[in-house]
């Protein structure tokens, strides 16, 4: 980073341009989920939002958003990002030294004005240094697979189990379909709701999920994909793109059906359209390393990449949200025993204040 620049012409202020935060996200390797229609996708749910931008002369150098959730039953938190799997602290290559240092300490204002209970940076990039008084924790891990090499080279960065499985699936006779409509959607969503329950899991509204299509869509960085049996969706994903790099999110399944391989070839069609539409990586969401689902993200090759999660308390370290937690066991048993329409009627309101 520049050096010549000096701190105190830097400006700390919450932008309001969408065109100049989205150029800036993804000129600078951001994730999809500091995009400006994250932005709206949280405020859906009713949450404040501040989208703080650091100017030198006028442009932007720098930027951090944040997602103010309050719950009485989940505490209060700012977030960057919430839903998702990337985001915190966002640098241009010749930003003064001196940036994340003033994004921080607009954060904390923030953060001390709002009275919340924690503050969590997802996912950051940024040198650990500039975080002094903060929390780091390793909790998640993704892959990266180059998708910008040519068709077969791509192919053969996968394990021979995994390309066996995807033949299989092609064997199986599924059918991949792209959802480029408001129906796509709404297929996507019922079946959602049915994996999402299976985990013990409370859903988003579908209207949150209509404007997460919304906005990306009319941005061109969304990508819904749909993998059928006999005519019914039994796997489901939603790829976002911003920049050079495509993010999995959303990757949902009919267990009754998962031995036909449909989550096998959904990532691999997901892998080929990024190829297919210019991108250079394929990021694979994120997971916990040794898990079952780690192993299978391992097999589509890639480079291993370590989230780095950073915490503050403003007024003293808290527990953390742990999906894991023992305490939790009971409640999803017995959230997978509700009725799907049960689960859609007051799950959102649950799932709205929960930021994982």
């Amino acid at each position: 980073m520049s050096t010549s620049k000096t701190k105190t012409q830097l400006t700390v202020t919450d932008c309001t341009d969408r065109h100049e935060w989205n150029d800036f996200v993804e000129s600078n390797d951001g994730s999809p989920f500091g995009l400006w229609g994250w932005r709206e996708a949280s405020r859906n749910y009713g949450h404040d939002t501040h989208w703080l931008a650091a100017r030198d002369r006028g442009d932007i150098v720098g930027a951090l958003p944040l997602v103010e959730i309050r719950s009485r039953l989940f505490g209060s938190k700012l977030v960057s990002p919430p839903y998702g799997e990337r985001g915190s602290v966002i640098l241009a290559d010749d930003a003064p030294e001196s940036t994340t240092t003033h994004l921080v300490r607009q954060m904390k204002r923030i953060a001390d004005d709002a009275r919340v209970d924690f503050v969590s940076l997802r996912g950051t990039t940024v040198d650990h240094a500039q975080f002094e008084g903060f929390e780091h924790e390793n909790r998640f891990v993704t892959f990266d697979v180059p998708v910008g090499v040519n068709h077969d080279e791509m192919w053969d960065g996968l394990k021979e189990s995994r390309q066996r499985q995807i033949d299989q699936a092609r064997e199986n006779d599924l059918e991949y379909v792209v959802g480029d409509s408001v129906d796509g959607l709404r297929e996507y969503y019922e079946l959602y709701l049915q994996s999402v329950r299976g985990h013990g899991s409370p859903p988003h509204s579908f209207n949150f999920f209509k404007k997460v299509w919304e906005t990306f869509t009319d941005h061109g960085t969304l990508h819904l994909g749909l993998v059928r049996h006999d005519g019914r969706a039994i796997n489901g994903i939603m790829n976002l793109g911003c920049g050079s790099t495509v993010s999995q999110w959303g990757v949902i399944t009919d267990y009754e059906y998962r031995d036909l391989q449909g989550g096998s070839f959904l990532l691999w069609k997901s892998m080929e359209h990024a190829h297919e539409n210019g991108y250079q990586s394929y990021e694979l969401g994120r997971t916990r390393e040794g898990t079952g689902v780690y192993m299978f993200k391992k097999s589509f090759g890639g480079e291993k990449i370590q989230y780095d999660d950073f915490h503050y308390y403003p007024t003293g370290p808290v527990e953390l949200p742990h999906p894991d937690k023992s305490a939790y066991k009971p409640i999803k048993e017995a959230w997978k025993r509700l009725p799907i329409p049960v689960t859609k009627l007051i799950g959102p309101t649950i799932r709205k204040d929960i930021s994982l």
